[in-house]
């Protein structure tokens, strides 16, 4: 009994840091345009 709540605790514990990890990495690839004043030109 207490090996099956372990197993489902670890799966959770696996499935969640598996969608935090892919939400991270979607926001990641996102570079918001440089404004002009930065700009060195």
């Amino acid at each position: 009994m207490k090996r099956k709540i372990l197993m489902v605790v670890a799966t959770a514990a696996t499935l969640i840091a598996s969608i935090v990890s892919t939400s991270a990495c979607i926001w990641g690839h996102y570079q918001p345009e440089e404004p002009k004043c930065l700009r060195e030109e």
